[in-house]
């Protein structure tokens, strides 16, 4: 499959998919092609439905299935083939609320953080909302200190935006600063400035802290961005402005974090609180007259 996942590539490239996307895509094409060991351009549509079976019966994830099925088809529609696809429909993807950390759980986190390495990269992903990728990629000019800012260039889709820094997140990445003398990158690769810290590094050094603390390993670093968004929106924090925090085209990706709220900060009277209904009146007569039709 050389030439035709370079080209593969080489098309994603020129619409601004992102890295992780073309990796993905193109391993879902590989893995179709492995299958049945022969290019893909001689696949038929009931070859290609069959894969999909293949997948579904094997115990494939929803989510992989997703991937696999719009990484294929634009395969197809890179070489003109898209009516192979028009008889398969994209796997549906199962809503799952993503985990989030109290506060008392972040502080116990960035509390066990070894180094003030670690403790201004998690805080700083926390504080602002920052996805990973953001965070690995910034640089010293992206932090502006007098109007407590920063500037997220280049993110998803190649969008810019701008997120808050806190007061508390400002003393300690001026401390950071001042102790670690970053040169390009805010966070380096320790064995060489000029490079960005790796995000898998800092994935395996956030499970590792999780676990330390005796937490669900389900928390990742995104989570961190998740809690973000939800403690703003306990908050009663606006959800648009949070739509803009986050870098989110559409509200309907930040609405997500409605359902992520704890139902007691929320404050919501059930309707039977609410009514004149009583639920007492009468059992202890009753209760009696049962009483002493058991005896």
């Amino acid at each position: 499959m050389g030439v035709l996942k370079d080209n593969m590539i080489s098309e994603m490239k020129l619409r601004n998919f992102s890295d992780k996307t073309i990796e993905a895509y193109t391993l879902s094409v590989q893995s179709m092609a492995k299958f049945y060991m022969r290019s893909p351009l001689l696949l038929t549509s009931y070859d290609i439905k069959q894969y999909f079976l293949y997948m579904l019966n094997s115990g494939a994830s929803p989510s992989k299935r997703y991937v696999a099925f719009y990484g294929i088809r634009l395969f197809y529609r890179i070489h003109k083939k898209e009516y192979l696809m028009q008889d398969i429909r994209a796997p549906r993807r199962p809503f799952v609320i993503p985990p989030v950390l109290d506060q008392s759980e972040i502080q116990n986190i960035l509390m066990h953080c070894n180094t003030l390495r670690y403790r201004a990269i998690f805080s700083l992903i926390y504080s602002a909302g920052l996805r990973i990728s953001e965070a690995v990629h910034l640089k010293i000019t992206d932090i502006d200190f007098k109007r407590n800012v920063i500037f997220i260039n280049n993110s998803k889709d190649y969008k810019s935006r701008l997120s808050i820094l806190s007061s508390k997140e400002s003393e300690i990445l001026k401390k950071y600063i001042h102790r670690y003398q970053p040169t390009t990158y805010l966070f380096f690769n320790p064995k060489d400035k000029s490079k960005a810290i790796h995000t898998r590094h800092l994935q395996s050094k956030f499970r590792k802290i999780v676990l330390h603390c005796g937490y669900n390993s389900k928390y990742h670093v995104h989570t961190l961005r998740h809690s973000f968004a939800t403690h703003l929106l306990e908050n009663n924090t606006s959800i648009f402005y949070i739509m803009k925090l986050l870098g989110h085209s559409s509200i309907k990706s930040t609405m997500v974090y409605l359902h992520m709220q704890r139902l007691d900060f929320m404050k919501i009277v059930s309707p039977l609180d609410n009514s004149s209904i009583s639920l007492d009146k009468n059992i202890e007569i009753r209760d009696k007259q049962l009483s002493l039709l058991c005896a």
